[in-house]
């Protein structure tokens, strides 16, 4: 066992580096520490998941205090000039409560956010509650190496000090999400900013007045919302649309030319604008339909080219 720890330990810091990367940062950590003792301060992926062992009854601040006392520390002993590729705070535990509200103060996310940026990340994912609104720092608006951006479940709203400006940013997935920007005038368009943006999934996503969506590299967009104003959506290479809302939406302009794979799950009923939204869809090769939408509009006049699927 000796020896074939120590032909491990024989190879370049960078497989050294690989090999840890592809192991929980805690054992990754742990592991450096013992065998290759500063390694750990290298680690490219920070990719930190909690999962706590209780009931949402039973979650309290000590268990979140204990998970971020670790990031804490690991980044203020981290190697200054390594660079960060992934930044990942993860809760994976079951979803707190409201009656008993628990999670971290907003100073520490905010500051391991700024840490992430300043040291050239290209992948965030948050979901680890807090109660107090989230304040993004201004570097963060114009990150020049993010490449995908994940947020859900903070249980607060987030705070933009400003216009979104992400020139590299490819994947942007927003679930259970409050945006509010200091500057209303961008609160209408948010995503406009985002040139290279080829996936978008908003998830019970809210943003005060009518959302429009302009993206001219956007391939695959998916919506699951309970329901979302939307004004203009423009999105000349979107070739796959999931829709999963309460109603029909109203939206006046639509630009899907190369349009491919529609799903659509709308409950409610009599809702008028299903046809309208569908008619919107008329480049689409194929339209998926959930059962329960088709029995709820089953009378509509659909385009006649339109390949139709029911699940």
């Amino acid at each position: 066992m000796q020896e074939e720890e120590d032909l491990i330990s024989q190879l370049p810091d960078g497989i050294l580096l690989l090999i840890l990367d592809k192991i929980d940062i805690y054992e990754a950590v742990k592991t450096s520490m013992i065998l290759w003792k500063n390694l750990w301060r290298s680690l490219p992926g920070l990719r930190f998941h909690f999962r706590p062992a209780t009931t949402p009854f039973r979650i309290h601040l000590q268990d979140f205090t204990i998970h971020s006392t670790f990031v804490s520390q690991l980044l203020s002993h981290r190697d200054a000039a390594a660079a960060v590729h992934d930044f990942h705070l993860l809760f994976d535990g079951p979803t707190p409560v409201p009656q008993f509200p628990c999670g971290v103060d907003r100073e520490f996310l905010e500051e391991c956010v700024l840490y992430a940026i300043n040291h050239g990340v290209q992948s965030i994912r948050l979901h680890w509650p807090t109660y107090r609104k989230l304040r993004l720092p201004p570097a963060f608006l114009t990150c020049n190496t993010l490449r995908e951006l994940e947020i859900r479940d903070l249980f607060c709203p987030v705070k933009l000090p400003g216009r979104l400006s992400l020139p590299y940013l490819k994947t942007l997935h927003l679930h259970t999400i409050v945006l509010v920007f200091a500057n209303d005038h961008h609160r209408m368009d948010p995503f406009s900013a985002l040139p290279e943006l080829e996936k978008l999934t908003l998830t019970s996503f809210v943003c005060d007045g009518l959302v429009v969506i302009k993206a001219p590299k956007l391939r695959l967009l998916e919506i699951e919302n309970y329901y979302l104003n939307m004004e203009e959506i423009s999105a000349p290479l979107l070739t796959s649309f999931t829709y999963k809302c309460l109603a029909a939406w109203e939206c006046a302009k639509v630009n899907l030319p190369i349009l491919e794979q529609v799903y659509l799950d709308i409950d409610q009923v009599f809702n008028t604008n299903c046809l309208t939204m569908l008619h919107q869809f008329g480049n689409a090769s194929a339209v998926s339909l959930t059962s329960n939408t088709l029995q709820v509009h089953f009378s509509l006049s659909l385009p006649p080219h339109l390949h139709i699927y029911t699940y």
